[in-house]
């Protein structure tokens, strides 16, 4: 039994409301009762800010496009999703300063997410099990925010499993690429690590259990159908292998088996040992909607600094390889990358635009405030996306955001 064909059920829009009954057609299926042995599908109730006409329209026009790189708004400003998903990117700024990494913060972080309306959110500088954040999992707290199921990991008592095994509805998953789901009823996190304390220290945690990364988040109606975590070139030249064309192409052919994610493991560990740079990774995240197509989120954090705009055209290079293994497949999927690109949409549009892929959030100054991005392929339509004003829960002036359907 494949762990990710599962049953699932379907959740209202508000955190706080009790779930929809299932309804019995493909994009819908009958959930498993839940004394059954099977596992469920993860489905997150989408935390909406709730009705308000008076919201303005973001497209600028239907000659006009998005008007996701032009003036920032705050989250409460957004239109309502009426339909299609809200998609976010957000630095979580655990590397920025001690007051990103408080529980106050990620509350606030939690609640930026939800006033957007957003039900997929990718997350950078995500702290695990690390001593400078009080050895939480930083992104694990802002989904126990969005989602009370997600209390259940405070217990301790879920079980922790092989990415390829079966498993209970509530469970954690393990993957050899480094890649972790932290699976419920209903909803599901990806974490996905870039190196660990053993690897390079983090601020002076040098333990193999303490990990930095990225995340990606996932509520309904869309469930998690696969993931996996690829290091980026780590050297403008030489160093350490990535993974090649001809491996990237067979990650993006249906689902990963077992010995393609720990030969990816193997070549991703490979990076993190010998890494002349801090290590840097795209955790790609395949979802199902109620149309039944897979989309693939890619989440990224890119080197960063001037000392570092080689490397990081090396890394860009690399990712339009990885858009385009993941466009192809099979089957073929729509794309929506974003992150944290440390660079303008000009320059990141130079690779990324090689590989069908559109900006829709993002200026093209290379300053801080356009680093948070969002590019989508030409089958998505972003009628609505904007730079989100984060009012200090980050070191990022802005998040980055756009409703996809």
């Amino acid at each position: 039994m494949s762990i990710w064909n599962v049953a699932g059920r379907w959740a209202r829009s508000v955190v706080q409301q009790p779930p929809a009954s299932s309804t019995s057609n493909e994009a819908r299926p009958t959930g498993a009762s839940s004394g059954s042995a099977q596992a469920k599908d993860s489905f997150t109730p989408s935390p909406s800010p709730g009705a308000n006409p008076s919201r303005p329209d973001l497209s600028g026009g239907a000659n006009e496009g998005p008007s996701g790189y032009s003036k920032p708004v705050r989250a409460d400003e957004l239109p309502d999703i009426q339909s299609g998903t809200g998609v976010l990117t957000l630095n979580l700024a655990n590397g920025a300063g001690s007051e990103y990494r408080t529980a106050k913060n990620r509350e606030e972080q939690a609640e930026l997410i939800r006033e957007t309306g957003a039900t997929i959110a990718g997350f950078q500088e995500v702290d695990v099990g690390v001593d400078r954040s009080g050895n939480a999992n930083t992104a694990l707290d802002i989904a126990r925010h969005l989602n009370p199921s997600f209390e259940a990991f405070k217990s301790g008592t879920v079980p922790t499993v092989g990415l390829h095994e079966d498993a209970p509805a509530t469970a954690i998953r393990k993957g050899a690429d480094g890649t972790t789901l932290y699976q419920t009823p209903e909803g599901t996190l990806v974490t996905g690590e870039s190196f660990s304390g053993d690897d390079k220290s983090i601020k002076g945690d040098t333990g193999a259990d303490a990990t930095y990364g990225n995340a990606i988040y996932v509520g309904a109606p869309d469930k998690v159908v696969d993931a996996y975590t690829v290091t980026l070139p780590a050297a403008e030249s030489g160093g350490p292998a990535v993974s090649s064309k001809e491996d990237l192409a067979a990650l993006g052919d249906g689902k990963l088996t077992e010995a393609e994610r720990k030969a990816l493991g193997a070549r991703n560990e490979a990076l993190r040992k010998n890494s002349p740079s801090e290590p840097r990774t795209a955790l790609v995240t395949r979802v199902v909607g109620p149309d039944g197509q897979e989309k693939s989120i890619i989440n990224v954090h890119l080197a960063a600094g001037k000392e570092g705009a080689g490397l990081r055209e090396k890394q860009l290079q690399f990712l339009a390889e990885v858009a385009r293994a993941e466009a192809k497949g099979p089957p073929a999927r729509e794309l929506v990358v974003m992150g944290d690109f440390n660079d303008s949409t000009e320059n990141v549009g130079k690779a990324l635009e090689g590989a069908g892929l559109h900006r829709v959030v993002g200026g093209k100054k290379a300053n801080g405030d356009n680093f948070d991005q969002v590019w989508v392929s030409g089958g998505l339509d972003t009628h609505n996306a904007a730079q989100v004003k984060t009012d200090g829960v980050s070191d990022h002036a802005h998040a980055g955001y756009a409703i996809i359907r």
